[in-house]
């Protein structure tokens, strides 16, 4: 294990859908309710997971790339967000995977390395006999050793007959067993697509409830003593210069929540007031704004009811025409074109900005990371997750090229005009640094 820079946790699972974000929402629950001093954090480019962080621990989640941001933009994250509080950081899919089929590169595994944190591996165990032992054993060797975790704790265990059966099998390990869970109605998420159902479009279960389960069916205390919490908590969130020079109408509701909180938190370092606005209940945008951001999220889910806020509709149209910056990420780009058509084959105007409509597909389209190499900004970094396509990418296509990392292949994508960026890459501000300064004259004066 490298130096340890920094103090925190890695919940890693041994393959996705394992039970990782509930087991952090759960340890998040009952570290808040304890008033202990903490930072939750997500691996890899998710927007859902950091929702449920910050429904169950009341602290805005920050998302650690490893190929987005490169290791020193994710050790300096860490420091920054972790000077008097315990990281706990859930991972991404399994334990190994990441951009690269053969090694580390890209994974949970490669965070903790650059980090020094241990692991706590949550292992799905439904129908487990002592066979699973053997697979917890190929794991830990292959990160490298025991010295590697902090734990293992157990998921959607049959009975308590079932726990005392493993906890005993698990003793022939080399790592502390920290718990296990039954199957738990309340921790039962629906997923869409590759992850979870948004946390806003649905009552989650209060946090205190987590935190009792938590404190019931895990062993907190011998946790929680590994690591010296200050006390009292003291707020680790970034001080944010507030010598605002812009002012950025930033949409955030339902339907468009997909923001790393670092993006923001840089927004406002360099200058910019956020203000945030809802394209689907406000009449408009805000009123003396010196810039527009749409981000992703499921407008497809509230099509009905954005394409009936026609005042709202207008509100950007007739903005983005008369010449204010405007960055459009995904979900933006979507409600930005002339229509949006469902699967049901229902199609909805929408602002009429970007040309031809965008259709939902069945399939996931253009998946994974990417990056464009730019005369004038070097290389940009970032991911592209979309079941839509724009039906006049190949005709109006004219921001950039964009290659997929995977694969090496390139397209033409994004819309642009003077003042307008639309395009389905999601991108990491601070990596992108000198594009979102170009975008909104975001130069020191």
């Amino acid at each position: 294990m490298s130096e340890n820079v920094n103090k925190g946790i890695i919940v890693a699972g041994m393959h996705s859908s394992s039970g990782k974000t509930a087991v952090t929402s759960l340890v998040l629950a009952a570290m808040h309710k304890r008033g202990l001093s903490f930072q939750p954090f997500k691996i890899g480019p998710d927007y859902i997971d950091p929702g449920y962080h910050l429904h169950y621990s009341a602290k805005n989640s920050v998302n650690l790339d490893p190929w987005i941001m490169g290791q020193d933009h994710v050790v300096q994250a860490a420091r920054q967000f972790t000077k008097n509080s315990l990281g706990v950081a859930e991972g991404v899919m399994g334990l190994f995977d990441g951009s690269d089929p053969e090694t580390d590169a890209g994974s949970t595994m490669e965070i903790a390395r650059w980090l020094g944190w241990p692991i706590m591996l949550v292992v799905p165990c439904q129908n487990a006999g002592r066979s699973i032992t053997s697979a917890i054993q190929g794991f830990v060797r292959e990160a490298g050793g025991a010295k590697h975790f902090i734990g293992i704790i157990l998921n959607q265990a049959n009975s308590e007959s079932h726990v005392e059966y493993l906890r005993k099998a698990c003793k022939s390990l080399e790592i502390p067993f920290l718990g296990a869970f039954p199957e738990i109605p309340a921790l039962s998420w629906p997923e869409r697509h590759l992850g979870l159902q948004p946390g806003l479009e649905q009552k989650l279960p209060e946090p205190e409830l987590l935190a009792e389960l938590a404190e019931k069916h895990l062993e907190l205390d011998l946790l929680f003593k590994k690591f010296p919490f200050p006390n009292p908590a003291k707020n680790d969130e970034v001080q944010i210069n507030q010598q605002f020079r812009k002012r950025i109408a930033v949409a955030q509701d339902e339907a468009f929540h997909f923001y790393y909180y670092a993006n923001l938190e840089w927004l406002r370092q360099n200058g910019a007031e956020v203000v945030p606005f809802s394209p689907l209940k406000d009449r408009q945008i805000p009123e003396n704004v010196e810039g527009l951001i749409l981000g992703g999220g499921f407008p497809e889910v509230f099509a009905g009811e954005m394409s009936a806020n026609k005042s709202m509709l207008d509100s950007l149209k007739t903005s983005v025409e008369s010449g204010l910056p405007c960055y459009a990420e995904c979900g933006g780009l979507m409600v930005m074109a002339e229509g949006l058509k469902l699967l049901s084959g229902k199609s909805f105007p929408m602002a009429g900005i970007v040309p031809g409509f965008v259709e939902m597909t069945k399939q996931l389209q253009h998946f994974g990371y990417c990056k464009v190499e730019s005369p004038n900004f070097g290389e940009i970094r970032g991911h592209e997750f979309h079941y839509s396509h724009w039906t006049d990418e190949s005709k109006q296509a004219n921001l950039w090229e964009v290659t997929r990392h995977s694969t090496g292949t390139s397209r033409r994508e994004g819309y642009c005009t003077s003042n307008l960026h639309a395009s389905y890459v999601h991108l990491y501000f601070p990596q992108a640094s000198s594009l979102i300064r170009e975008i909104f004259d975001l130069f020191p004066d």
